[in-house]
């Protein structure tokens, strides 16, 4: 008989992966284990193992687990957890208020995803003890908060075994929200104007006041440009073929409270449903992707991106008389690898991989550094891709 350990014994038959699991299983074993002992807890086939390691990236990333020298995981010590001596923190779209300690085990902190019928589950930021999965929230015990909000539930129902509860609760206060815009679409009403948000799990119509429908393009054309808001409040706006059923994005000038709907100013126009790369700019938007630089980041990217000089290839070997390739897409413009294939004396293959150095162009601290910190990676699009960095370095000096 082997000498497992306890938490490997989690299930009896196989598992979904998922990132419950793998919480309730570092939880349940008591101490660090490496992915292999999480696959092997959980029992995963191989063809698990990619989204095992993308699912610990995302918890990670979430600080729901703290990774270990060696590759091993473990559910973080929040008592001893502070941040880095002069670590820069990044940008959020809604930055949370701060946090308050929880009153009683009764109450739980986390994100709140909803459901398209109106019923949500509050994933909590730390484990809780004894709770299998997450916290449901019925319809009726939403109450102001939206979709991916992080908000502080209490626990006011508890069910099933020993160990392993679940709990129903209701939102008794919102700690930050997510959505500083919305995407969806106009519709002129008889009474107010709205916009329909495409995310279904957004429950709440966007209320536009009167006037907050223009973009400065639309009060250029009608001539209220330099008018105040109340100055045009009072004239009279026509109804426009430009915004009726048009996809937009609102900012969020109030959100839902004591019942009332959310209110927004149009930010944007994106062009009508089914028009050519409409989608692209909505899942941008909806998911609120960095999409634009600011000047300062552009110009510290046009600055940087120059010819080496003769002394940064000091210490450095020059491939650049090799006929290296690269293998992408006939569109593509960001060739950041590339190989070499030469055939050696004794028979054998020389196989080289060359990888743009992209650290010498953006160093630490610097605001090209904060930006590409704060996109993590490029998003790639059938039309279009959002750079992780400034076309000067991602399509010019860092590409090969």
């Amino acid at each position: 008989m082997s000498a497992d350990h306890p938490a490997q014994h989690l299930m009896s038959s196989p598992s979904q992966l998922n990132p419950d699991n793998i919480l309730r299983f570092l939880q349940l074993r008591g101490e660090p284990a490496s992915t292999n002992e999480i696959a092997r807890g959980l029992h995963l086939k191989k063809t698990d193992t990619r989204p095992l390691f993308k699912i610990l990236a995302k918890l990670k990333k979430r600080r729901a687990i703290e990774e270990l020298p060696g590759g091993r995981y473990r559910l973080p010590n929040r008592k001893k957890e502070q941040q880095a001596p002069g670590q820069q923190p990044l940008r959020r779209p809604a930055p949370p208020q701060e946090r308050p300690a929880l009153a009683n085990r009764d109450e739980v902190k986390g994100r709140l995803v909803l459901h398209q019928d109106g019923y949500g589950f509050v994933v909590p930021d730390v484990p809780v003890p004894h709770l299998d999965g997450d916290v449901f929230i019925p319809r009726d015990a939403v109450e102001d908060a939206m979709h991916g909000d992080h908000v502080l539930a209490r626990i006011q129902r508890r069910g099933g075994v020993a160990g392993a509860q679940r709990a129903e609760g209701r939102i008794i206060r919102i700690l930050g929200r997510a959505h500083p815009t919305v995407v969806g679409l106009f519709r002129y009403g008889p009474q107010r104007n709205v916009v329909l948000p495409y995310d279904v799990r957004i429950q709440h119509e966007i209320e536009i006041p009167r006037g907050q429908e223009l973009t400065p393009g639309l009060s250029k054309k009608l001539g209220f440009s330099g008018s105040d808001e109340t100055s045009i409040r009072l004239r009279r706006i026509p109804r426009l073929d430009e915004l009726d059923g048009a996809v937009v994005n609102v900012e969020l000038l109030r959100y839902p409270r004591g019942g009332a709907s959310p209110t927004g100013k149009v930010i944007e126009i994106l062009g009508r449903p089914g028009d050519l790369g409409v989608d692209t700019e909505i899942i941008i938007r909806k998911h609120h992707l960095p999409h634009f630089f600011s000047a300062e980041v552009l110009e510290e990217a046009e600055h940087h991106a120059k010819p080496v000089s003769d002394a940064e290839l000091a210490g450095r070997e020059d491939f650049r008389q090799l006929p290296i390739v690269t293998i992408d897409g006939e569109t593509a413009r960001d060739f950041d690898d590339a190989v070499y294939v030469a055939r050696r004396a004794d028979g054998g293959w020389l196989l080289q991989v060359h990888i743009a150095d992209v650290a010498h162009y953006v160093r630490t601290t610097t605001a090209l550094d904060q930006e590409a910190r704060l996109r993590g990676t490029s998003v790639y699009f059938p039309d279009r891709a959002v750079p992780m960095l400034p076309e000067a370095l991602s399509n010019g000096m860092c590409s090969l």
